[in-house]
Protein backbone atom coordinates (compact mmCIF):
# COMPACT_ATOMS: atom_id res chain seq x y z
CA UNK A 1 0.00 0.00 0.00
CA UNK A 2 1.34 3.16 -0.97
CA UNK A 3 1.09 5.76 1.75
CA UNK A 4 3.91 8.12 1.01
CA UNK A 5 3.34 11.89 -0.18
CA UNK A 6 1.27 12.69 -3.41
CA UNK A 7 3.26 13.77 -6.06
CA UNK A 8 2.52 16.40 -8.33
CA UNK A 9 0.34 13.65 -10.69
CA UNK A 10 -2.03 12.85 -8.14
CA UNK A 11 -2.39 16.43 -6.80
CA UNK A 12 -3.70 16.89 -10.23
CA UNK A 13 -6.15 14.46 -9.81
CA UNK A 14 -7.37 15.93 -6.98
CA UNK A 15 -8.80 18.55 -8.61
CA UNK A 16 -12.34 17.11 -10.27
CA UNK A 17 -12.70 19.95 -12.93
CA UNK A 18 -11.16 19.41 -16.34
CA UNK A 19 -11.17 21.07 -19.55
CA UNK A 20 -14.66 21.34 -20.80
CA UNK A 21 -16.34 20.50 -17.43
CA UNK A 22 -19.02 22.92 -15.91
CA UNK A 23 -17.62 24.79 -13.09
CA UNK A 24 -20.80 24.47 -11.04
CA UNK A 25 -21.51 21.07 -11.16
CA UNK A 26 -18.12 20.00 -10.41
CA UNK A 27 -16.31 23.36 -8.43
CA UNK A 28 -12.14 23.45 -8.55
CA UNK A 29 -9.87 22.48 -5.47
CA UNK A 30 -8.07 25.30 -3.85
CA UNK A 31 -4.47 24.52 -3.88
CA UNK A 32 -4.53 25.38 -0.04
CA UNK A 33 -6.59 22.37 0.79
CA UNK A 34 -4.63 19.91 -1.40
CA UNK A 35 -2.12 18.94 2.17
CA UNK A 36 -5.48 18.38 3.73
CA UNK A 37 -6.96 16.23 1.50
CA UNK A 38 -3.66 14.34 0.78
CA UNK A 39 -3.99 13.54 4.78
CA UNK A 40 -7.41 12.34 4.62
CA UNK A 41 -6.59 10.11 1.69
CA UNK A 42 -3.87 8.81 3.22
CA UNK A 43 -5.34 7.75 6.56
CA UNK A 44 -7.77 6.34 4.28
CA UNK A 45 -5.40 3.72 2.99
CA UNK A 46 -3.89 3.25 6.14
CA UNK A 47 -7.25 2.26 7.50
CA UNK A 48 -7.93 -0.12 5.21
CA UNK A 49 -4.36 -1.54 5.20
CA UNK A 50 -5.32 -2.20 9.00
CA UNK A 51 -8.60 -3.53 8.79
CA UNK A 52 -6.92 -6.20 6.13
CA UNK A 53 -4.16 -6.90 8.60
CA UNK A 54 -6.30 -6.94 11.69
CA UNK A 55 -6.86 -10.83 11.63
CA UNK A 56 -3.19 -11.55 10.96
CA UNK A 57 -1.74 -8.93 13.59
CA UNK A 58 -4.34 -10.08 16.34
CA UNK A 59 -3.72 -13.72 15.83
CA UNK A 60 0.60 -12.70 15.85
CA UNK A 61 0.29 -10.33 18.78
CA UNK A 62 -1.96 -12.63 21.16
CA UNK A 63 1.06 -15.37 20.27
CA UNK A 64 4.04 -13.12 21.55
CA UNK A 65 1.74 -12.20 24.21
CA UNK A 66 1.50 -16.17 24.90
CA UNK A 67 5.30 -16.28 24.67
CA UNK A 68 5.78 -13.81 27.01
CA UNK A 69 3.85 -14.74 29.49
CA UNK A 70 4.87 -18.48 29.26
CA UNK A 71 6.05 -19.52 33.33
CA UNK A 72 6.49 -23.11 34.70
CA UNK A 73 3.50 -25.12 35.36
CA UNK A 74 4.49 -25.38 39.28
CA UNK A 75 3.57 -21.56 39.53
CA UNK A 76 -0.10 -22.39 38.14
CA UNK A 77 0.00 -25.04 40.33
CA UNK A 78 1.17 -22.85 43.43
CA UNK A 79 -1.28 -19.94 42.33
CA UNK A 80 -4.44 -22.05 42.24
CA UNK A 81 -3.07 -23.75 46.05
CA UNK A 82 -3.16 -20.20 47.11
CA UNK A 83 -6.45 -19.39 45.63
CA UNK A 84 -8.08 -22.61 47.52
CA UNK A 85 -6.16 -22.16 50.66
CA UNK A 86 -7.32 -18.87 50.95
CA UNK A 87 -11.13 -19.56 50.04
CA UNK A 88 -10.93 -17.69 46.92
CA UNK A 89 -10.82 -19.78 44.06
CA UNK A 90 -12.93 -17.54 41.90
CA UNK A 91 -11.82 -14.10 42.78
CA UNK A 92 -10.78 -12.96 39.35
CA UNK A 93 -8.68 -10.03 40.59
CA UNK A 94 -6.78 -12.20 43.37
CA UNK A 95 -5.63 -14.04 41.00
CA UNK A 96 -4.51 -11.79 38.55
CA UNK A 97 -2.18 -10.33 41.32
CA UNK A 98 -0.70 -13.84 42.23
CA UNK A 99 -0.39 -14.13 37.74
CA UNK A 100 1.70 -10.62 38.35
CA UNK A 101 4.02 -12.10 41.04
CA UNK A 102 7.23 -14.44 40.57
CA UNK A 103 7.63 -17.92 41.42
CA UNK A 104 10.40 -17.09 44.34
CA UNK A 105 7.33 -14.77 45.18
CA UNK A 106 4.81 -17.04 45.35
CA UNK A 107 6.78 -19.60 47.41
CA UNK A 108 7.48 -17.10 49.96
CA UNK A 109 3.33 -16.46 50.15
CA UNK A 110 3.46 -20.14 50.78
CA UNK A 111 6.02 -21.02 53.46
CA UNK A 112 5.04 -17.18 55.64
CA UNK A 113 1.29 -18.54 56.04
CA UNK A 114 -0.27 -15.44 54.91
CA UNK A 115 -3.76 -14.75 54.28
CA UNK A 116 -5.71 -11.79 52.86
CA UNK A 117 -8.48 -10.93 55.03
CA UNK A 118 -11.64 -11.36 53.57
CA UNK A 119 -13.70 -9.37 55.98
CA UNK A 120 -11.93 -5.90 55.63
CA UNK A 121 -14.54 -3.37 54.85
CA UNK A 122 -12.07 -0.87 53.22
CA UNK A 123 -10.36 -3.19 50.70
CA UNK A 124 -10.85 -6.12 48.67
CA UNK A 125 -8.52 -9.05 48.96
CA UNK A 126 -6.48 -8.48 45.73
CA UNK A 127 -5.70 -4.88 47.18
CA UNK A 128 -4.76 -6.88 50.62
CA UNK A 129 -2.36 -8.83 48.66
CA UNK A 130 -0.88 -6.88 46.33
CA UNK A 131 0.20 -4.69 49.36
CA UNK A 132 1.56 -7.63 51.33
CA UNK A 133 3.72 -8.47 47.95
CA UNK A 134 5.03 -4.78 47.86
CA UNK A 135 6.10 -4.79 51.74
CA UNK A 136 7.64 -8.18 50.59
CA UNK A 137 9.57 -6.41 47.98
CA UNK A 138 10.64 -4.02 50.25
CA UNK A 139 11.92 -6.39 53.12
CA UNK A 140 14.66 -7.51 50.29
CA UNK A 141 15.87 -4.29 49.70
CA UNK A 142 18.73 -2.37 51.25
CA UNK A 143 18.15 -1.15 54.84
CA UNK A 144 15.81 2.24 56.01
CA UNK A 145 17.04 5.73 56.15
CA UNK A 146 18.91 8.01 53.29
CA UNK A 147 20.22 5.91 50.83
CA UNK A 148 23.27 7.47 48.49
CA UNK A 149 24.11 6.25 45.37
CA UNK A 150 26.83 3.96 46.88
CA UNK A 151 24.70 2.51 49.59
CA UNK A 152 22.49 0.88 46.49
CA UNK A 153 25.53 -0.12 44.75
CA UNK A 154 27.04 -1.79 47.73
CA UNK A 155 23.50 -3.77 48.20
CA UNK A 156 23.51 -5.07 44.53
CA UNK A 157 26.92 -6.33 44.29
CA UNK A 158 27.00 -7.26 48.11
CA UNK A 159 30.00 -5.55 48.74
CA UNK A 160 31.38 -5.44 52.39
CA UNK A 161 32.40 -2.36 54.94
CA UNK A 162 35.67 -2.31 53.53
CA UNK A 163 34.77 -1.78 49.65
CA UNK A 164 32.04 0.32 50.83
CA UNK A 165 34.47 2.32 52.28
CA UNK A 166 37.20 2.22 49.30
CA UNK A 167 33.79 3.80 46.87
CA UNK A 168 33.37 6.98 49.39
CA UNK A 169 37.08 8.10 49.30
CA UNK A 170 36.99 7.99 44.92
CA UNK A 171 36.44 10.88 43.24
CA UNK A 172 33.80 12.36 41.16
CA UNK A 173 35.37 10.58 37.79
CA UNK A 174 36.59 7.34 39.49
CA UNK A 175 33.47 6.48 40.83
CA UNK A 176 31.99 6.68 38.12
CA UNK A 177 33.65 4.91 36.66
CA UNK A 178 33.45 2.20 39.01
CA UNK A 179 30.15 2.25 38.67
CA UNK A 180 29.54 2.17 35.21
CA UNK A 181 32.40 -0.83 34.68
CA UNK A 182 31.84 -3.31 37.45
CA UNK A 183 29.75 -6.28 36.92
CA UNK A 184 31.00 -8.88 39.41
CA UNK A 185 33.81 -10.92 37.78
CA UNK A 186 37.07 -9.11 38.34
CA UNK A 187 37.77 -7.85 42.19
CA UNK A 188 36.44 -4.29 43.09
CA UNK A 189 39.94 -2.88 43.74
CA UNK A 190 41.32 -3.57 40.33
CA UNK A 191 38.79 -2.17 38.62
CA UNK A 192 39.15 0.82 40.89
CA UNK A 193 42.97 0.93 40.06
CA UNK A 194 41.57 0.99 36.49
CA UNK A 195 39.51 4.05 36.64
CA UNK A 196 42.54 6.45 38.40
CA UNK A 197 44.46 5.38 35.12
CA UNK A 198 41.72 6.25 33.30
CA UNK A 199 40.97 9.21 30.59
CA UNK A 200 38.04 11.38 31.78
CA UNK A 201 34.88 11.18 29.30
CA UNK A 202 34.79 14.54 28.23
CA UNK A 203 31.48 13.94 26.02
CA UNK A 204 30.09 17.91 26.37
CA UNK A 205 27.99 16.66 28.91
CA UNK A 206 28.23 17.31 32.61
CA UNK A 207 29.23 13.41 33.51
CA UNK A 208 32.99 14.89 32.47
CA UNK A 209 32.24 18.03 35.15
CA UNK A 210 33.84 18.35 38.50
CA UNK A 211 36.14 15.33 37.62
CA UNK A 212 38.00 16.10 40.75
CA UNK A 213 35.03 16.50 43.09
CA UNK A 214 34.53 14.07 46.11
CA UNK A 215 32.60 11.13 43.61
CA UNK A 216 28.89 10.68 46.11
CA UNK A 217 28.53 14.20 46.76
CA UNK A 218 29.01 15.15 42.70
CA UNK A 219 26.69 12.80 41.72
CA UNK A 220 23.99 13.13 43.98
CA UNK A 221 24.45 16.52 42.94
CA UNK A 222 24.65 15.96 39.26
CA UNK A 223 20.86 14.22 39.72
CA UNK A 224 19.74 17.28 41.22
CA UNK A 225 20.67 20.05 39.14
CA UNK A 226 20.34 18.54 36.24
CA UNK A 227 16.55 18.86 36.66
CA UNK A 228 17.10 22.51 35.55
CA UNK A 229 17.78 24.41 32.31
CA UNK A 230 22.02 24.56 31.72
CA UNK A 231 21.11 27.12 29.30
CA UNK A 232 18.63 29.52 30.62
CA UNK A 233 19.37 32.02 33.50
CA UNK A 234 18.39 31.90 36.74
CA UNK A 235 17.96 34.65 39.30
CA UNK A 236 18.39 34.21 43.73
CA UNK A 237 16.01 36.96 45.42
CA UNK A 238 16.81 37.85 49.44
CA UNK A 239 20.27 36.85 49.54
CA UNK A 240 22.29 38.72 52.17
CA UNK A 241 25.77 38.42 52.19
CA UNK A 242 25.60 36.94 48.23
CA UNK A 243 27.50 33.39 49.48
CA UNK A 244 24.81 31.86 48.53
CA UNK A 245 24.98 33.12 45.22
CA UNK A 246 28.24 32.68 44.75
CA UNK A 247 28.19 29.08 45.53
CA UNK A 248 25.27 28.56 43.44
CA UNK A 249 27.11 30.18 40.15
CA UNK A 250 30.79 27.87 41.32
CA UNK A 251 28.25 24.51 40.76
CA UNK A 252 26.59 25.83 37.70
CA UNK A 253 29.90 26.91 35.92
CA UNK A 254 31.85 23.45 37.06
CA UNK A 255 28.25 21.50 35.92
CA UNK A 256 28.33 22.93 32.39
CA UNK A 257 25.39 25.91 32.81
CA UNK A 258 26.25 28.45 30.51
CA UNK A 259 23.16 31.01 31.70
CA UNK A 260 23.98 33.61 33.83
CA UNK A 261 23.15 34.32 37.99
CA UNK A 262 21.14 37.09 38.63
CA UNK A 263 22.35 37.76 42.61
CA UNK A 264 19.55 40.22 44.33
CA UNK A 265 19.52 41.94 48.12
CA UNK A 266 16.96 43.37 49.78
CA UNK A 267 19.13 45.78 51.56
CA UNK A 268 21.08 48.64 49.64
CA UNK A 269 24.81 48.29 48.91
CA UNK A 270 25.86 50.71 51.99
CA UNK A 271 23.97 48.68 54.25
CA UNK A 272 25.56 45.32 52.94
CA UNK A 273 28.87 47.24 53.52
CA UNK A 274 28.41 47.67 57.44
CA UNK A 275 26.96 44.41 58.00
CA UNK A 276 29.25 42.25 55.48
CA UNK A 277 33.19 43.12 55.50
CA UNK A 278 33.77 40.55 52.82
CA UNK A 279 31.14 41.88 51.03
CA UNK A 280 32.76 43.97 48.12
CA UNK A 281 35.35 40.75 47.63
CA UNK A 282 32.05 38.71 47.23
CA UNK A 283 30.80 40.69 44.36
CA UNK A 284 34.12 41.19 43.00
CA UNK A 285 33.90 36.93 42.50
CA UNK A 286 30.75 36.86 41.77
CA UNK A 287 31.68 39.08 38.74
CA UNK A 288 34.40 36.55 37.07
CA UNK A 289 31.91 34.25 36.86
CA UNK A 290 29.71 37.09 34.86
CA UNK A 291 26.73 37.39 37.35
CA UNK A 292 24.76 40.49 38.11
CA UNK A 293 24.17 41.72 41.29
CA UNK A 294 21.20 43.86 41.92
CA UNK A 295 20.83 45.94 45.42
CA UNK A 296 17.81 47.22 46.85
CA UNK A 297 15.10 44.94 45.24
CA UNK A 298 11.53 44.38 46.31
CA UNK A 299 10.31 40.98 45.56
CA UNK A 300 7.27 42.61 45.68
CA UNK A 301 7.42 44.62 43.19
CA UNK A 302 9.93 42.71 40.85
CA UNK A 303 7.26 43.31 37.93
CA UNK A 304 7.60 46.80 37.66
CA UNK A 305 11.14 47.33 38.11
CA UNK A 306 13.02 48.25 35.55
CA UNK A 307 16.18 45.77 35.72
CA UNK A 308 14.28 42.78 35.27
CA UNK A 309 12.44 43.53 31.87
CA UNK A 310 12.75 40.80 29.84
CA UNK A 311 13.39 38.45 32.12
CA UNK A 312 9.61 36.53 31.67
CA UNK A 313 10.33 33.41 30.68
CA UNK A 314 14.00 33.28 30.50
CA UNK A 315 14.63 31.94 34.10
CA UNK A 316 15.18 28.44 34.78
CA UNK A 317 15.19 28.61 38.27
CA UNK A 318 14.37 30.95 40.98
CA UNK A 319 15.76 30.84 44.30
CA UNK A 320 13.80 32.58 47.04
CA UNK A 321 16.26 32.85 49.42
CA UNK A 322 14.64 34.44 52.65
CA UNK A 323 16.54 32.56 55.57
CA UNK A 324 14.42 35.06 58.45
CA UNK A 325 11.85 37.38 58.45
CA UNK A 326 13.13 40.23 59.27
CA UNK A 327 14.05 39.95 63.30
CA UNK A 328 17.06 37.79 63.87
CA UNK A 329 19.83 38.38 66.90
CA UNK A 330 18.14 41.55 67.82
CA UNK A 331 18.18 44.11 64.58
CA UNK A 332 15.20 44.70 62.41
CA UNK A 333 15.95 44.83 58.25
CA UNK A 334 12.17 46.23 57.64
CA UNK A 335 11.55 43.56 54.94
CA UNK A 336 8.02 44.26 53.31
Amino acid sequence: VDDGPINAKARESLVPAAQGQDDESDPEVDESLFDAIEASQRQKRLLKKGFEEEEGGLLKKRRLLEEEEKRPASDYTKINQLLNKWGLATDVLTKHVLESLTGAELTDLQSNNYVPDVHNAWKVPAELLQTHANLMRESKGPGGGPLDVVHCFRYRWKLDKEQDKALRELCHKDLRYVMKKYDGTAPLIQVIEEAKKAEPELDGTSFGAVLDAPGVAAISRYSRMELIDPVADCAVFGDANLMFSLNLARQRKALGHVGRVIATTFEPVEVLKERYKEIEITIKKLGEFFAEVYHGVDCTRIAVDTRFKGCVGALGAVYWNFPHAGAVGGFFDGHP
